[in-house]
């Protein structure tokens, strides 16, 4: 116990910098010594003014010691250390946090020689992420929060009091062909010492059981128990499939028509790679299915789903992805009722995987039913707090339901949220695109106006951007716009799914238009595109 003390206060001797400021001083004070010695004599000054500076030097350095442990500098300036100050939910102390363990993962460093495997990196701790988040009493810090640390190289300490954790994963990954050694350490935050550490050099076939061998020796160090949820199967995957599964998923999540392309390529290589993996069919299955209802209707992209869904519900039955597959499949068929029990037997399975909240809610707003869309879109908000996508829709629902006052409260919450992924991921497109609506509910014109005109050159003719610039224009006043941007989109996806049109308030300023009646009608030959300008 004593001997763990004694590293604890060393540990804080080293992080407040009292080593390094004691340093210094004494190498300054040595050197303001010998120039004393030199020129105070050729000054004239009297013998004892050496001695007074000798006592001075020698009487300031306990203060220093005591003013670099108390205090710290900063770009604002000097400030009290903030570690001696309890965090919002830490008890007075050394520990970190008063309640359950904690740990946030953050992304492995890219060690490969030609720095292109973020994905990759970012995919491993993603997978230990989901596995420590189904531990009973440990907390795990969001995977955006946890994310938004990668490559800065910022302080554990830092880190920790950020995200309000005892623990920090990290790691790093490098690749040698078909060889991989993969290094992660668990640190203690408070006192910056290692939990454990492990070096793996193993082959990349083995990559699934280092993920959860690593898992398992971080509930380990933090006493507690994993329950294992994860398929068997995983551990036969073939390496090269899984690598295109991970960067499938990673242009997945930036949602954007072009990516969305990339996404189904990367899992039907994953597929050709490997055709027994399950997860890969079910994620194609989305990534057409997505794309069907929200960026191209043709029949190529209809058909892929419901193969690529067949395949995963055979070969992976016992999977949420395959059930919510399944939903997204019966939702673009219009079965709603059937895609509400595949997203339910989803959640039965794990119900912590955001994605069947999200789009059982996206089914029941194509089916009409707001009040249970906004339910669910609160759940997926809750298991995943850093999702500003789920929040922003609450406030479209909140307004077609006539609650103002919520909506105004939801709009500034998921433009928080979209601020602060911004913050670190400053080409997300969609963040800019949604949160433009809800700068203008918020009556923040300027940057709304800004906000939208960015993600409009960006990506001036992906069908989503389009629509939600429609909704933008049309809540604005801007008719003429709107309507331009409604038909460029129609184009642009072949179709607009008409039960958006009929239930999205956001284009209640336009639907006496007789050009809006003709998009109803779907009657392409009608259309007179004029372009889609943005304001000014």
């Amino acid at each position: 116990m004593a001997d763990k003390d004694n590293k604890s206060l060393l540990g804080q001797f080293y992080r407040r910098k009292v080593m390094r400021v004691g340093l210094a001083y004494v190498i300054v004070g040595w050197m303001m010594m010998q120039v004393g010695e030199v020129t105070f004599e050729a000054l004239g000054l009297p013998p004892w003014a050496l001695t007074l500076l000798i006592v001075i030097v020698c009487l300031g350095f306990p203060i220093a010691l005591v003013l670099a442990w108390a205090y710290e500098v900063t770009p604002e300036g000097i400030i009290k250390d903030p570690s001696d100050s309890p965090l919002p939910g830490m008890q007075s102390g050394n520990s970190m946090i008063s309640a359950a363990p904690s740990v946030a993962v953050l992304p492995f460093d890219d060690m490969s020689e030609h720095g292109d495997q973020a994905y990759f990196c970012e995919g491993i701790a993603e997978e230990i992420l989901n596995s420590l988040c189904k531990v009973p009493g440990l907390r795990v810090a969001s995977r955006v929060a946890a994310f938004r640390f990668s490559g800065k190289h910022a302080d554990i300490f830092e880190i920790a009091k950020q995200l309000k954790v005892q623990t920090v994963l990290e790691g790093s990954v490098r690749q040698f062909g078909e060889h991989l050694r993969v290094t992660a350490q668990l640190i203690h935050a408070e006192d910056g010492f290692h939990l454990w550490t492990r070096q793996y050099d193993r082959q990349r076939k083995d990559l699934f059981e280092i993920q959860e061998d690593i898992a398992n020796q971080i509930v380990d160090a933090l006493s507690l128990t994993l329950k294992h949820n994860h398929l068997r199967e995983q551990h036969e995957v073939a390496p090269r499939a899984y690598d295109f599964f991970l960067r499938g998923r990673h242009y997945f999540a930036r949602h954007n028509c072009r990516d969305f392309k990339y996404a189904a390529l990367m899992f039907s290589r994953a597929t050709e790679a490997d055709p027994n993996y399950g997860r890969a069919w079910a994620w194609l299955a989305y990534t057409h299915g997505v794309a069907y209802m929200y960026f191209e209707a043709s029949a190529s992209h209809h058909d892929e789903a419901r193969r690529a869904c067949e395949k995963a519900l055979l070969l992976a039955p016992k999977l949420a992805e395959s059930h919510i597959a399944s939903g997204i499949i019966h939702c673009m068929e219009y079965e709603c009722e059937q895609a509400a029990r595949a997203f339910e037997k989803a959640l039965e399975i794990d119900p912590r995987k955001y994605e069947a909240w999200y789009f059982f809610a996206r089914t029941r707003i194509r089916q009409g039913n707001p009040s249970e869309a906004l339910k669910l879109l609160q759940e997926a908000a809750r298991v995943r707090p850093e999702d500003y996508q789920s929040v922003l829709l609450q406030a479209q629902l909140y307004v077609s339901l006539g609650d103002d006052k919520q909506a105004i409260a939801a709009s500034r919450e998921g433009v928080d949220k979209a601020r602060a992924i911004l913050e670190f991921k400053p080409d997300d497109n969609r963040a800019l695109n949604l949160g433009a609506t809800a700068w203008l509910r918020l009556g923040e014109r300027e940057l709304a106006d800004r906000w939208m005109k960015v993600s409009l050159e960006r990506v001036p003719d992906d069908p989503i951007v389009l629509y939600n610039a429609a909704c933008y224009y049309a809540i604005s006043g801007h008719r003429e716009q709107a309507l331009d941007c409604l038909e460029k989109c129609f184009l642009k996806a072949g179709t607009i799914n008409p039960d958006w049109l009929k239930n999205d308030s956001d284009l209640d300023n336009i639907r006496d238009s007789g050009r809006f009646v003709r998009i109803m009608s779907g009657a392409p030959e009608s259309l007179q595109i004029r372009g889609c300008s943005t304001i000014d």
